[in-house]
């Protein structure tokens, strides 16, 4: 069969037009009715003899009262890659009788020079021409809309234009009689009034197409008062991952606001193909748009946050101020917003709740399994060690991995005080001002120790025989600079670990237990003062801070759990890299990938290769900026002259004076030193006692060197940072979210640290 109604095509031979039209119809959109004709339907210039006799069929049942629009559908015409818009032949208003004559000539004119021309400059491939006929609309009005401004890149409006009757003259550029932007956020139109009648019924259809994050171009028009979809399309500038080839960059998928904190602190340097693609997994598991991947060096979405918190209900600014603390220092600037469906979140938080509730006998129900991470990701690790076969592996991911991440997913989503994490530091400042606020949180613990701290004072307690080595083994050995790089060995899978790490503490001569009880302290001193100047706060002040340690403390445990996810994963990948014989190589391949491989499918080793160079590429890079909003290209920043900090596409990024060097107080203190500026944590080993430690980013993995700094600055990071809270808990003034500061100071510089302030001087 070669003739397919449009409601019903689907696959490869009915080329991209008419799978989109196809989509739209099935989505109830207002598209013209029509049939496509396969592109294996054609074979020297004309029709096979039995597609020729579908295509009289179809014509006897066709209304002769209509006229009908024939168009191309060329095989890659219309992708997220390739467009050939204008390349192919159009033939509008055709009679029944004429049909045959334009579908010949639409699908000769794949042979013409327009679309030669531009498969040559985009490296693309012509391989078979489909053909689309369907009812011709005679317009009133015809026109574009695009879902994100194709300059900017904001999908925060969509922008267009028309002509009167049909749109011809303008896609070929011969003429426009109007144009118009909506803001896509809170409906407003403007522009010529021509248009104003239909512009919210067609806001709501192009609203729904670009619903999956990916920028339209829609060609629409109006006849007889309503408004009628004729053609959806990627915007291909705005569109340009290529998955295969691990070749990603959001930056160029719509104006947004990233930033590395938190994230960049997690993940230090650019990540493999495998971690990306669980990052990625979670993040469309939880139907939050979490992170970006920029080339391979991650960050936190703050625009995509930001519009899923309005979609709630949230104010721009009050959604705005709660990831404030979390994203650290953000420019005075407006953040891209942009239209997010809700029902997204809900309905990936419904499917979580319901896998992991729907047996209650279920081995990783999640009531069975809290408390239990450790015990349960230690069992499963061994049982994938002993796994003998391919097939055996796949069966264990299946009934044990997937089953286990979903579990400790849901289990660990449940309980935290976002409230209180976010919202006491305002609440104290407006009391008290930023100084004494800043003393009153500087210790977490309440009654017991952070997690994030438990790497450190548990050295200590292996030293004093409080703790057995394999104990401290199995409650930390999880925890690294690199712990979530799945191509990147745990500590515990050191035979060495964790005698080193004793070794670099004993030799530091540093009591972290009298560091963080003198900080305990200092707190206590803050807490006595705050109930002496404001008493009549006095009596809600205990309770915050029990609800903001409690909150931190949950968070840090939350990590840490949630580490036993990737560990189980790493255990996994290095059992199937020894099965299927591709060893390292394995962290080039994505998770379903993997599954296909040990079930059989044998073609994605031919994707290794070019991802491993993209990888190898990627990791020669430098540290990009800390934070992006717009387009980002390596080219395009360094011809900027903005060394890191934060860039905007089109602007030069302001820097700090030579001497003075702002950022946000993350521990309170003031302290003047040399400092050392480390680019990763390999180089830990130069610290020497005292001094300052400048990184672009400081997490976990740095804390078992902090008894030998005295003061911290880091380029990203926020005041809920993991190891900003340890600093807080061990005294340590920190100063973060600088920029630029690891490119404007060199070691051996004299610089003053004012963690109160937020400053850092250099002397």
């Amino acid at each position: 069969m070669y003739i397919f109604d449009l409601k019903n095509a689907r696959g490869n031979a009915v080329g991209g037009k008419a799978g989109s039209l196809g989509e739209m119809l099935r989505m109830g959109l207002p598209v013209p009715s029509g049939y496509v004709i396969t592109a294996d339907a054609f074979e020297n210039g004309d029709l096979k003899s039995a597609a020729a006799a579908e295509l009289i069929d179809l014509l006897n049942k066709l209304p002769a009262a209509h006229t009908y629009a024939v168009r191309s559908s060329a095989i890659g015409e219309d992708g997220s890659e390739n467009s050939f818009a204008g390349a192919y032949e159009t033939v509008l208003d055709v009679k029944t009788e004429d049909i045959e004559k334009a579908v010949l000539k639409v699908a000769a004119s794949a042979e013409n020079e327009r679309v030669d021309v531009y498969a040559k400059e985009r490296s693309a491939e012509t391989v078979g021409t489909a053909v689309v006929i369907q009812q011709y609309i005679a317009p009133d009005l015809a026109g574009v809309i695009f879902t994100a401004d194709p300059i900017s890149g904001s999908r925060g409006r969509m922008t267009g234009n028309f002509v009167k009757g049909a749109g011809e003259k303008l896609v070929s550029g011969e003429g426009m009689d109007g144009e118009f932007v909506i803001d896509a956020v809170k409906y407003a139109y403007s522009g010529n009034s021509e248009m104003t009648p239909y512009a919210k019924k067609l806001f709501g259809y192009a609203k729904k197409l670009a619903a999956d994050g990916v920028p339209k171009d829609i060609e629409w028009a109006v006849s007889d008062g309503r408004v009628y979809l004729l053609q959806s399309r990627p915007v291909t500038t705005l569109f340009r991952n290529n998955y295969d080839d691990f070749d990603i960059n959001d930056s160029l998928c719509g104006e947004l606001l990233l930033s590395k904190t938190n994230v960049g602190e997690i993940f230090l340097r650019p990540v493999s193909p495998v971690t990306f693609g669980m990052v990625d997994m979670v993040s469309k598991v939880l139907g939050i748009p979490l992170i970006s991947n920029v080339c391979g060096q991650l960050y936190l979405n703050i625009s995509g946050i930001c519009s899923m918190l309005m979609a709630f209900g949230v104010k721009k600014e009050k959604a705005f101020g709660m990831i404030k603390e979390l994203a650290g220092g953000i420019p005075d600037t407006e953040v891209p917003v942009y239209p997010f469906d809700r029902n997204i979140v809900l309905k990936a938080v419904g499917n979580i709740i319901k896998n992991s509730f729907k047996k209650k006998d279920k081995k990783y129900h999640p009531k069975k399994i809290k408390g239990r991470f450790t015990e349960l990701s230690l069992e499963l690790t061994e049982k994938i060690r002993k796994t003998g076969s391919k097939s055996e592996l796949l069966q264990i991911w299946n009934d044990d991995c997937e089953p286990f991440m979903t579990g400790v997913l849901s289990a660990i989503t449940t309980g935290l005080d976002v409230k209180s994490l976010f919202g006491t530091r305002d609440k104290l400042e407006k009391i008290c001002g930023t100084e004494l606020a800043d003393r009153l949180m500087s210790d977490c613990s309440g009654n017991g120790n952070i997690e994030s701290l438990g790497p450190l004072l548990g050295i200590a307690d292996v030293i004093s025989g409080k703790m057995a080595r394999e104990e401290y083994t199995i409650k930390y050995g999880h925890r690294d600079a690199d712990e979530m790089e799945l191509s990147m060995p745990f500590p515990y899978e050191n035979p060495d670990f964790p005698d080193n790490v004793i070794e670099d503490y004993k030799n530091s001569g540093i009591d972290a237990y009298a560091m963080k009880a003198a900080q305990e302290k200092r707190r206590e001193e803050a807490v006595n003062e705050f109930k002496a100047k404001y008493p009549s706060h006095s009596g809600k002040l205990d309770q915050m801070l029990k609800k903001y340690s409690d909150a931190v403390a949950g968070r840090e445990i939350i990590r840490s759990d949630a580490l036993r996810i990737f560990c189980i994963i790493r255990e996994y990948l290095l059992r199937a890299g020894s099965l299927t014989g591709l060893g390292d190589d394995i962290f080039m391949l994505y998770t379903d990938e993997i599954k296909n491989l040990l079930a059989g499918n044998e073609s994605c080793r031919n994707k290794i290769p070019v991802r491993r160079e993209t990888y190898e590429k990627q990791m020669k890079m430098p540290n990009f900026p800390s934070m992006i909003c717009g387009r980002f290209t390596l080219e395009e920043w360094q011809a900027s002259g903005s060394p890191g900090g934060y860039y905007r596409f089109g602007e030069t990024a302001a820097q700090s004076g030579d001497n003075v060097i702002s950022g946000v107080a993350g521990s309170a203190g003031q302290i003047e030193g040399t400092a050392r500026v480390l680019k990763n944590i390999d180089d830990a080993a130069t610290i020497e006692q005292g001094d300052i430690l400048v990184v672009p980013a400081a997490n976990i993995g740095w804390v078992r060197v902090f008894p030998k700094i005295s003061a911290l600055v880091t380029d990203v990071g926020a005041p809920l940072s993991h190891a900003v809270i340890v600093a807080r808990e061990l005294g340590i003034p920190a100063v973060v979210s600088c920029q630029s500061a690891s490119a404007q100071i060199h070691t051996g510089d004299r610089i003053h640290v004012d963690g109160t302030l937020g400053k850092v001087f250099v002397v």
